[in-house]
This record gives C-alpha cells, sequence and structure tokens, in this order.
C-alpha cells in the first residue's frame, strides 16, 4: 500500500432515516500526517471515521486507502494497515478478559502465541493498563474501558490510525497518558474530537466539519485560533488558547 494515504473524492452518505451525514466531502492526507477533524454534535465526524474504515459504505463517491478504492471486496486488506477505535469503547470489548480482547487483531493475523503474548503485554503497558490483563471487561471502569480500546488497536501495529474521541472519560493523567502516545505514533493519525487543547497537542493540521461538509482545513494553530470561525461551527477556542495562565504553564511544561 504505497504511502498510507487517506483520500476522500466528493463523498456522501445517508442514513436509511434520510438523515444526510456527509454531502461531497473531500480532502487528502498524506502518510504521516496528524489531523484532527473537530465540529459540533451531529456536523459528521463519527460517520466520516466509520466510512473511512469500511463500517460504512458512501451512496456516492470514492475513498481511497493509499492506492486502493474502499469497496467490500478490498476491505480485507485495508483494515490490516487501520487501526480504529469507537467513540464508545463498549462496541470494541466483547472478549471475557482484556488479554483476550487485545490479543484478538493479532490472532486474527495468524501470528504465533508468542508473538501475540508480546504484543498484547506490549500494548496494555504503553497505555498504562498492565495490571488489567486478567480483569473481565465488563468489570472495567469507563476509562480503563477506553484505554483497552486504545491496546487493542496498537496491538495491531497499523500504519493509519482512527480515534473518535479517543480521550473521553479519561482522567487527566490517562489523558496525558494519551496525547504521549499519540505523539510517539509516526504512522498517519486521524482523530476526531471536542478535545481541541489535545489537538494542540498533537495535530498539526485540523480539518473543521459541518452539516457534513468540509467548512476548513488548515493548520491547527491559525484554525483554532480563528475564533469567528469556531463560532460559527458551535466550537470554542481551546482553553490555553484564551489566556488561561494555568493551561498556558502546563503547556510549556509538557
Amino acid at each position: 500500500m504505497s504511502h498510507h494515504k487517506v483520500i476522500l473524492d466528493n463523498v456522501y452518505y445517508t442514513y436509511p432515516d434520510g438523515k444526510k451525514a456527509l454531502s461531497g466531502i473531500n480532502f487528502e492526507i498524506h502518510h504521516g500526517e496528524s489531523v484532527a477533524v473537530v465540529g459540533s454534535n451531529g456536523a459528521g465526524k463519527s460517520t466520516l471515521l466509520l466510512s473511512m474504515v469500511g463500517i460504512l459504505f458512501p451512496d456516492n463517491g470514492e475513498i481511497r486507502i493509499g492506492d486502493i478504492p474502499l469497496t467490500k471486496n478490498t476491505l480485507p486488506a485495508i483494515r490490516q494497515k487501520i487501526g480504529f477505535t469507537f467513540q464508545n469503547p463498549d462496541h470494541q470489548l466483547f472478549s471475557t478478559t482484556v488479554y483476550d480482547d487485545v490479543a484478538f487483531g493479532p490472532r486474527n493475523y495468524k501470528l504465533s502465541e508468542n508473538e501475540v503474548k508480546k504484543r498484547v503485554e506490549k500494548a496494555l503497558e504503553i497505555v498504562g493498563a498492565s495490571h488489567l490483563s486478567d480483569r473481565p471487561t465488563y468489570k472495567l471502569s469507563g476509562g480503563e474501558k477506553r484505554s483497552v480500546s486504545i491496546a487493542c488497536v496498537l496491538s495491531m501495529e497499523p500504519d493509519i490510525l482512527l480515534m473518535d474521541e479517543p480521550s473521553s472519560n479519561l482522567d487527566p493523567k490517562a489523558r496525558r497518558r494519551l496525547i504521549n502516545i499519540l505523539k510517539e505514533f509516526k504512522h498517519t493519525k486521524i482523530i476526531a474530537t471536542h478535545d481541541l487543547d489535545m489537538v494542540l497537542d498533537v495535530c498539526e493540521r485540523t480539518i473543521v466539519i459541518g452539516e457534513g461538509r468540509v467548512i476548513a482545513d488548515g493548520k491547527s494553530e491559525e484554525i483554532l485560533n480563528d475564533a469567528e470561525l469556531l463560532d460559527s461551527c458551535g466550537l470554542e477556542k481551546p482553553f490555553v488558547l484564551q489566556g488561561c495562565t494555568v493551561c498556558s504553564k502546563n503547556m510549556q511544561m509538557t
């Protein structure tokens, strides 16, 4: 797969109830870019990510991952390159234990059980959840489920990372760990989020969508300093750009 690019060409999607979620989305994300997708509730962020991973298929337009068009036939090959975390981690966790959930992806790759074990242990260590390995997933807190869902993706060692609201339900320490993980992930990252302070930390580029269309696309610092644009899309400047001295001090320390 060439360069792990993600290209959306005039993509439309309407839900069965008639709600138009995507209305002509166009953009290209290059290998290694870290891109935030932001917008108000209902703007189309989650639908966009679900379309890029092939859970939903566009009514019109084309999505290409690298040189491969996203179709039902190409989906197995594409999903080997993409890691995706759902907005609700309960949609991702289904095995009896945390270990088995994190091992599910590598086992599907037909890796040896020794290699699976190495990947699971490494992924859980990265997200600070090694102590949860033998826990039943239904006994986890919301933040623990979020961390484990991220470990499930990391264990597959994807080339492209898609994340839907990854910082929700995380306490400050776990949120900072997530930010550090994302900074160290050197491949392509596409993150749908309301956490605009995290965007400034992690993403060089921000795409703003509203009513299923791209409203703005540019450097994160410029987009997130545009109060008029953000207000028109139901968003506010990140705290660190609102003159918050505590936030500014914390940013300087990280």
